[in-house]
């Protein structure tokens, strides 16, 4: 890499940083605020930090693509400002080597960044929420506010308020339907503890349903047989954006044989195998840019079109992900069109400049 090739990357990479530690910032304190109203038992302020802290690494995952559109644009704008484009391109660097040496950096930050998602964000939003849980103390099972993780085995559904990473469960709760589809027998308990190869729950009630009739029986103490080990339910209590690539194909697998519908699962599977090139369709749109109609405005339109930009694509993607589960096609289509339309879009506009 010569010191030109250098100087580009640099430039854009520290823009790119500075642009990541902004809206992480920002969103982080928007998010500390939200926090606050759900302050309750011994979740107080130091854990809501705490909770905060370990989602950090999620929120920069997620505003990657757009901090490295906006930090392009910010890098490349400094250096058109003040005429070093103009002065490269005189000295014989073409607009595709100012490319490569701008897609370097890039190229570093979406490898860190897909390496936090497949390792770190699964584990640390896992124990984040855990912990959450276990300090608000939710312990009602049979609550209907929509909070906990939810698993199906068979013809049992299964409802859990906390999961701790060490092999705890709280607020336990079991829903048995026979095979007309009708609820037989509600089995709740205060927890369970994995005892390597089952569960012993404890403060265990039944509430069975005879057609016309309920009874309801103290069990106490109870031994769990299935088939859900700590590291299965590690998928369970994280939200498909949450979860590892290799954790989301396998997880839709297990989905698909299960008879369910796991399109969700497939949608963030796909946004994350493609995220790479939206990034990098993002970043070259950026250039064209540069080199088309934004060379000679002020920095601060930059940065709004960027902004403008991130979120037209985002919201394309937001739409195109329900919309292939309406209509049918392939969950890979909703990510795969926003990066050919970019893509195209860019080549167009760098063609011009040519």
């Amino acid at each position: 890499m010569s010191h030109l090739d250098r100087y580009v990357a640099r430039h854009v990479l520290n823009a790119t940083l500075v642009v990541v530690l902004v809206i992480v910032g920002l969103d982080a304190v928007f998010a500390l605020v939200d926090e606050l109203k759900r302050l309750k038992g011994d979740y107080q302020l130091w854990q809501a930090l705490q909770f905060i802290f370990m989602r950090l690494p999620r929120r920069a995952y997620e505003y990657m693509p757009l901090a490295c559109l906006i930090g392009c644009l910010a890098g490349l704008g400094s250096m058109a400002a003040s005429s070093e484009l103009t002065v490269m391109r005189a000295a014989g660097m073409s607009i595709r080597r100012i490319s490569v040496a701008v897609m370097k950096p890039v190229l570093v930050l979406m490898m860190i960044s897909m390496a936090t998602a497949e390792y770190a964000i699964p584990s640390l939003e896992r124990i984040a929420q855990s912990q959450k849980a276990v300090a608000q103390g939710r312990g009602d099972t049979l609550s209907n506010r929509g909070q906990g993780f939810w698993h199906r085995e068979g013809d049992t559904f299964m409802r859990f308020t906390a999961v701790e990473p060490n092999g705890v469960l709280h607020g336990l709760t079991l829903y048995r339907f026979d095979q007309q589809a009708r609820l037989q027998q509600i089995r709740t308990a205060d927890r369970a503890i994995y005892q390597r190869e089952y569960w012993q729950m404890e403060g265990v009630q039944d509430i069975v349903l005879h057609g016309d009739h309920v009874t309801r029986n103290e069990v106490g103490s109870l031994r769990w047989e299935t088939g859900l080990t700590p590291q299965s339910l590690s998928v369970v209590m994280v939200e498909p954006r949450d979860m590892s690539i290799s954790n989301l194909y396998r997880y839709s697998q297990y989905v698909k044989d299960q008879g369910l519908n796991a399109d969700n699962y497939l949608l963030s599977f796909w946004r994350k195998v493609t995220q790479p090139l939206s990034t990098l369709a993002l970043v070259l749109l950026g250039i064209s840019f540069i080199f088309g109609p934004l060379r000679s405005v002020t920095p601060g339109y930059r940065i709004f079109t960027g902004i403008l930009v991130g979120l037209v694509y985002k919201y394309a993607e937001e739409l195109l992900a329900p919309a292939s589960i309406v209509f049918g096609f392939a969950p890979l289509w909703a990510s795969v069109v926003p990066i050919v339309l970019c893509t195209l879009a860019a080549v167009l506009l760098l063609r011009r400049a040519a």
